[in-house]
Parts: structure tokens; sequence; C-alpha cells
């Protein structure tokens, strides 16, 4: 007993309104336990029924088992009449590890009145996107989301969830010291936000059955009067083939997190860090099969990827947009354990001509490789650029300066080999010698020139043609047009191109995989 007559028991009880640590600690619990339940056991097991994961355990899929530090679990609707039942505010946001590398994570909780964005949810995301870019972490954002939540973003204070006088933090766009990986999967029908992710990444990828759209069919319905489906309106034969948003399309959730985590390991965390390494494996294919692989006519189609079997290390390319603009082939892939962007003609679609969407897809990875220092390795089977109304209509020529630009912008090592063509400014643009390209070697059988043998024959002899037909019929013009090709056929080796050192070698096939290490090495500069 103390002098007051006070015990040490009665000094160390809480004063009136006070709490205890036993009282605090379950209301921990309790806090948890409703912030880990998510939507509730019946929205969970509907779910599960369907086929689809809940956001922790796409999380769970995604970063390395244990890594990962949930930050905002305890948020909920700052709406009084919702408060926890929107546990979480419906999005997990935390930073976790892949490959032991940190990564900054959003997953969307469509259990949690559908998925939808309010000012918390929001404000979440903007604390993760501005920590990631503040940090150098990559961002992964798991989109599975009906758009904003209303009535939560009426008024016209409803912009204030995307920043006020700081500046943004929506996307974390403002913050962003260095360009970090920026990476979307769409894991089920996903409108509004998962849409602007889509928009800021360098990566979107989506499992089948899903779709994304910056609106739903019932606000479309709403808005335009126009009926549509998820399908219609933002499915694969739209995002995915058409437009080309959607990087790859995968059979399952889990195939999703495999090719993300697979996509970061060709990154650095920030574009201050060097491109991660790995030990070099052997191609898949022997280098001799090159001369068997590539026809010798140039308008006979083949699968350029064969040709990338037998320069990349084996199975080590990952194909970006495969089913969008199928004329070019673009993706990541290493070279003796280095990780290097790849651009290929594909002469089995569309004779592998360069048209404006192909011009995109091929810029598009020229930016990526350029923001993370990764090496540019060309292939050229160059047929030349389309030309016509529907090339017009998509204007064509602005798309084509587009990559022209930032291909002789890039400073990144730029090797570039000539298989069987390459004609006109397609030649140019990807990777040609005027575009600082650090090493271009051709194959003995390849031709260069402004356009194919048959067309210019067609063009500056038109008038020796025609006196031809006029004399002798069509089978005179005929016999002279295969006389002349054969002289521009003759004009278009690249024995005249090497004499003015416009290339820097001409090669054997099966040494391809040579020489591309080769240029790498005299690209690889001291800065």
């Amino acid at each position: 007993m103390s002098d007051t007559g006070t015990t040490r028991d009665d000094r160390d009880a809480p004063a009136p309104g006070e709490v205890t640590k036993q009282e605090g600690l379950a209301e921990l619990e309790r806090r948890r336990a409703a912030a880990l339940a998510m939507g509730g056991e019946e929205r969970l097991a509907a779910r599960a029924a369907a086929g689809r994961l809940n956001a922790r355990e796409r999380v769970a899929l995604l970063v390395d088992p244990g890594s990962f530090v949930e930050l905002g679990m305890l948020a909920h609707s700052d709406r009084e009449e919702v408060g926890e039942r929107a546990p979480a505010d419906a999005v997990v946001t935390g930073v976790g590890t892949v490959e032991g590398r940190k990564v900054c994570v959003i997953a969307t909780d469509a259990s949690v009145l559908a998925g939808t964005t309010g000012r918390v949810g929001s404000r979440k995301q903007g604390q993760i996107m501005s920590l990631a870019g503040r940090k150098g972490y990559p961002l992964v954002m798991l989109g599975d989301a009906n758009g904003g939540r209303l009535p939560d973003l009426l008024g016209s204070d409803f912009a204030a969830a995307a920043g006020g006088d700081e500046g943004e933090h929506f996307l974390g766009l403002r913050v962003t010291e260095d360009r970090i990986p920026r990476i979307t999967a769409i894991l089920g029908n996903a409108y509004g936000d998962p849409t602007l992710w889509a928009g800021s990444s360098d990566l979107v990828v989506m499992a089948e059955g899903c779709s994304i759209a910056l609106s739903g069919p019932s606000l479309v319905g709403a808005s335009t009067g126009a009926e549509t489906t998820h399908e219609q309106l933002g499915g694969p034969a739209v995002t995915v083939r058409e437009t080309g948003m959607v990087t790859r399309l995968e059979p399952t959730e889990e195939a999703v997190m495999q090719t993300i985590r697979r996509y970061l390991g060709y990154l650095p965390s920030n574009a201050t860090r060097e491109p991660p390494s790995v030990p070099p494996v052997a191609p898949a294919t022997p280098s001799e099969e090159l001369l068997t692989i590539v026809p010798d006519r140039g308008r006979r189609g083949y699968d350029v990827r064969r040709v990338l079997d037998a320069v990349l290390d084996g199975d080590s390319f990952l194909e970006l947009h495969p089913e969008h603009a199928r004329s070019v082939v673009v993706g990541l892939g290493r070279v003796q354990g280095r990780p290097v962007g790849v651009v290929a003609n594909q002469p089995k679609f569309r004779g592998g001509v360069l048209d404006a969407p192909a011009a995109v897809k091929v810029h598009r990875l020229v930016d990526l490789c350029t923001g993370f220092g990764l090496p540019l390795v060309f292939l050229q089977d160059m047929p030349g650029v389309m030309i016509g109304e529907e090339s017009e209509r998509l204007a064509v020529g602005q798309k084509l300066i587009g990559l022209y630009t930032a291909v002789a912008r890039s400073p990144v090592p730029k090797v570039t080999v000539i298989l069987r063509k390459a004609f006109g400014f397609g030649y140019m643009a990807l990777g040609g010698p005027s575009m600082g390209t650090d090493y271009v070697v051709a194959w003995p059988n390849a031709e260069i020139g402004f356009m194919a043998a048959d067309n210019a024959v067609h063009v500056v002899h038109h008038r020796r043609l025609q006196a031809a037909r006029a004399e002798g019929g069509q089978e005179a013009a005929r016999a002279l047009a295969a006389e002349l090709e054969r002289e521009m056929h003759s004009a278009f080796a690249p024995w005249r191109a090497a004499s003015q050192s416009f290339l820097h070698d001409v090669i054997r096939p099966q040494d391809t995989r040579q020489a591309v290490i080769d240029g790498l090495f005299v690209g690889t500069g001291y800065r």
C-alpha cells in the first residue's frame, strides 16, 4: 500500500474511458479478422465456385512465400453507413518480394462492394503507388473491379481522391523519380481504375474470360443507349487482338502470375539499376539449322520464331503482343544470360510487312528497352512498309516517324541482322545503319534496296514493258520483266553496301548468334 492509501494495482488501473491492453488486443483481433474475412464466406465461396481467386490468394501467388507486408489492412469506407462493411475498403495493398526483389502490390477485392473504388481505397492506391515511385520498386496492380463507387465519388470534390494541392498521387506518376516497371493484371470484368492502370503499364496480362474497359456495359447503356456485353466491350477480340492494349492473354490466373514473375526477371527494379543477368544457356536449335529454316525464295513464308530459337538462349524468349499486329514478333529474351529486346519481321503473316499497328507494337518495345537499358536486337526480313488507303486511315506515316524517332534516339546497344531482305523506309526504321545502330550485318543472300525487285522493275521500266507488250504481247513483256528482275536482284546483293561500309560485315547464316554476341560487345560502352 502506498502513502496515499491506494494499492499499486489501483494506480495501474486505466482511468475512466481508457482501454486496457487486453481490451485493445481483443479489438485489434476483431478488426483484423473482419479485414481478412473480406466480403464474407458466402461471397468468397461464390467466387471460388466460379473459378476466381480472392485478392489475398492472388497476392500470395504473386510474391515469394511469407514476404508480403500489408499496408492499410484496417482501413475501411469513410461513409458512416458503410464503414466496416467495406473491409480494407475493397483493396489490398503492400510490399512483398519476387525472386528476392521488392515489389509494391495493389489487388482490388471484388468480394467487397464489387471491388469498387471509394475515397479511402483510392487513398491506399495512391499511397502504394507513390511509395513505389519514391523508392524505385516495381508496381504490380491486380485488377478485378467495377469502377468508381457511388455515391462516394459524387460531388464537386470527387477529384480529391486523385490528389489535392500537394499534387497527383492517383497513379503515382508525379512522384516517380526514375522509371519503374509497371504491370497490370486483369482478373475479372475490370472497369474504371484498372483501365487507367493498364494505360500507364509496361505489361498488361489478362486471364481468359475477363474484360477491361473504362466503363461497364450497364453504364455504357445508360449513357449512350448502346447495348453491349463484357466480351464485346473489352474482351480479348478487342483488347488483345485489335488494339493491343492487353499484352498477353493467359489461360488461368496462375499462368498470369507466372508471366508477371517471369517478366520482372528481365527488368531492373528501376531505371537506375542494371538489368539482371543469369547464367547463359545454349540455344534450343543448333545454328546450322538456320540454313534450312529460312527459304531462299524471298516471298516464301516461314516462322521467324524458329530463327529466334537458334539465336537466343534456350527457353528465354517471352513474346509480347503475340496475337496483335502479327507481321512482327517482339519480346524479351537473353543472349549469354543478358536480357535483350527482340524485334523480328514475321514472314508467316502478311509477309512480315511493317504496317501501322506493327510500327506501334515495335515502338512500345523500343520505349521499354530504352527506359530500362536493355539492348535491342533486330532480325530483318523486311518487305517494306504497308501502303494503301487502309494504311493512310491508320496514319501509317505518323506511326512510322514515331518509331523512327524512338529507334534513332535510343542510346542502348543496337544490333541488326538482315536475314533475307530489307526494303524501303522499314529497313531504316528497324535498326538500319542510319539509326546509330552499333552493328549491322547481313546474310550473303540478303537483298537490300528501296523496294522489292519485281515492284522496282514495273516502276522504273514501265515504258519498256509497255512497248514490249505492244510489240510481242504479254509473253514478251513477262520475259523482259524477268530479265530486268535478275539485274535488279544483282544490284540488291549486300556486297555493294558492305564495300562502302554501310554494313559492318556479311556473315554465314549459322554465325547469326555469334554476330549478335559480337554486336552486343561492340555496342556496350562505358557510358
